[in-house]
This record gives C-alpha cells, structure tokens and sequence, in this order.
C-alpha cells in the first residue's frame, strides 16, 4: 500500500520527519497484517461490533483496536446468523482486501496529523474511491503526493497527483471519461475523445502535466538535485489512437495499464536515499494549514504513533 505524505495542504507526519516515518510504517503494517493473519488462522477474527448511530465518528473506538484483540475465552460458541458470517473475511484474498481498507483510515490520519498538530480534512477524501485505489494497488515503497497544494514563483496551485518511486517519479493525470471509447492527441492545445458515440473536444492534458513539472523542476534546481521525472496520461478505460509520446511522457490506456501496475508491484528495491530527499523538498515547499491538537486529542491504536 503506497505511502500518502501529502494531501492538500494538511499537515503530515511525513513532512515533520521523511526520514523516519516511511521505514516505520512499513514494519507496523507488517507486524499487524502478521497479527491478523494469525488471528485469522486461528478463526478468532471477529467482525467489529456495531456502533450506535448517535455516537459521534471521533469517539468510536478504533475498527482495528477491536480486529486486532484476540476473542476472550466462552463458555459457549456464539451463534451468527448468515449476514454476520457473510461480512467476516472468508479467504486470504477477502482479508487481503480487508486489511488494506482497515488501513486507509490510518493513511489518513497521518496524512493530516502529527503528534502536536492537525488539519482538517474534507469529507469527500474520506470516500475518494481514486485515492483509494492508488493507495491500495502501488506497493509502500512508493510516496504519494495526492492534489498537494504547492508553491511556484511565489503563488499558490493544486498540482497534480505525484508518485515517488525508488527509481524516479510520475506525474499522473488521470484522463476519465465516462462512456469514453477512443483518445485522439490531435494538436498542442485540444485532444478530441470519443464519449456515447460522439467527437468532443478537450483541453490538452500536457498544460497540467507541464504546470507541475515547472513546480518540480525548480525545487530540483534549488537543490540540486537529480531525479527522473516522468509524465503521465492515465487512461485504463480508454484507448489512445495513433500518436507519439512527447519526451519523458507516457500515455498509459487500457492496452497498456496492466503492464504498467504490474512494473511497480515488482518493484523489489527499497527505498532509496535520493527518494527521500526528493520526497522532503517537494513537501517543504508545499502549502500546510493546520492547528494545534488539543492536549486530549492523543493517538490511540493501530500505527497512532
């Protein structure tokens, strides 16, 4: 599950240390998905209990802090009946599935938190089904910059989604047409799609993509670093007709979206010492706006460190 060091411009763990929160939240999920598994396999995996509905979201307790308890000893076998039964994993895939969305919470909470401040996050990034699925799909060697809020030339933008791989970093726009079929990069300034059987026209998607890559090329020069950047047009429900790629830019489409998960969920390299110093300058120039965490508001639970 890639690692999400930026959203907006909420506060991160990430951004008070690089240094040592991506090692540390790879070995806390290691050691809980290992605790889940040995939980499951000893069938003592319970499905959380249900909350009452006027109990407030911040005083729930936590999902995980339940999953993760083993079952206390009865001297009976509870009953369930078939929905509750359904709604427990009953596969390594089906538990799979249900540790990482266990998880996307926590990658929220450290994505708008440290230990002495917070942001306030909007409700929709709560059900954003695309973070979601970033998130879920790239392996946690990988950094996530998810619509940051950035600084060039002394102004304030949303740049785009950036990845930070071991090996370089993407600029993703992802291109999503509902009942979209074919892609047509056909000028500089307008490509043409084909949505329910009829042309349009939309805005060249290398306007955005070159917007970011300005922000990320100039704290590179800053700092003088050296670190691939490619770009990306994201299209897995589309297909591109016949085009050539601009230089460092690929368009990734229903033909090819397949290999190009696959290339990063093979990734076996760690991270690297020049991926965490492009991940820290980019964020030290990214827009935060948090507020001091009342003394009561601590951490609690699973990765609240």
């Amino acid at each position: 599950m890639a690692q999400l060091i930026k959203l907006q411009d909420y506060i991160s763990r990430y951004e008070s240390n690089i240094y040592q929160y991506p090692t540390q939240y790879i070995r806390l999920k290691k050691e809980n998905w290992n605790k889940m598994m040995s939980l499951y396999e000893q069938g003592k995996l319970e499905e959380p209990e249900l909350e009452e509905e006027s109990v407030a979201e911040e005083e729930k307790p936590s999902k995980w802090k339940r999953l993760l308890q083993k079952r206390e000893e009865k001297e009976a076998e509870p009953t369930h009946d078939l929905k509750e039964e359904e709604s427990i994993p009953q596969s390594i895939g089906e538990l799979k599935k249900y540790f990482l969305d266990g998880l996307y919470p926590f990658q929220m909470k450290w994505a708008s938190t440290t230990l002495r401040e917070k942001s306030f996050v909007d409700h929709a990034y709560k059900d954003d089904e695309r973070l979601k699925y970033f998130l879920q799909r790239i392996p946690d060697t990988y950094f996530l910059m998810y619509d940051p809020i950035v600084v060039l030339r002394q102004a304030e933008m949303e740049a785009l989604p950036i990845l930070i791989g071991p090996q370089g970093l993407e600029i993703i726009y992802y291109l999503d047409i509902p009942g979209g079929e074919g892609v047509d990069p056909a000028s500089d300034k307008s490509w043409f799609v084909e949505q329910n059987g009829v042309r349009k026209k939309i805005l060249n998607p290398m306007f955005a993509l070159n917007r970011t890559e300005s922000f990320i090329k100039s704290v590179w020069n800053a700092y003088g670093l050296d670190f691939p950047v490619r770009k990306v047009v994201l299209a897995p429900e589309l297909s591109f007709h016949h085009h050539q790629e601009p230089y460092m830019t690929s368009y990734i489409d229903l033909a090819k979206y397949d290999a190009w998960l696959q290339e990063k969920r093979q990734v076996a390299s760690p991270l690297k010492h020049n991926q965490l110093r492009a991940a820290d300058s980019l964020l030290k120039h990214c827009q935060t706006t948090s507020f001091k965490r009342p003394e009561w508001d601590e951490d609690q639970g699973f990765m609240e460190v």
